[in-house]
Order: structure tokens, then C-alpha cells, then sequence
């Protein structure tokens, strides 16, 4: 089970990165529907992405 507070705090997280990336369907109302495992899978493909972004970027700056 997943912490009530843990929950929103990824859901905000999704949202925000979601638009960010242009995903319209990953509103929150959409994310009041999804299960735990799915909140939680969606809260860390973004922040793998966002670490790979940030990677490439400190890899432009070096180069």
C-alpha cells in the first residue's frame, strides 16, 4: 500500500512532467483512477527521463 501523502506528492509530480512533456491525458483526475502500481510507475519513468536529460545535458556542457 501506498502512503496517502506519498501518492499525491507523485501524482503532482506526474502532472507537472506530464505537461511538461505534452501527455494531456495524465491529468489528476485520470491519475484519482489509477492504481498504486501504475501512480508509482509513472512517477518513475519521469524521473529516469528527467535523470537522462540531465546526463546528456551536463555531457553537452563537458564536451
Amino acid at each position: 500500500m501506498m502512503k496517502p501523502e506519498l501518492r499525491q506528492e507523485f501524482a503532482s509530480y506526474i502532472s507537472q512532467q506530464s505537461a511538461i512533456a505534452g501527455y494531456k491525458t495524465l491529468i489528476p483526475a485520470n491519475l484519482q483512477k489509477a492504481s498504486n502500481l501504475a501512480v508509482a510507475n509513472l512517477y518513475w519513468y519521469f524521473k529516469v527521463r528527467d535523470e537522462s536529460e540531465d546526463e546528456i545535458e551536463a555531457e553537452a556542457v563537458t564536451a
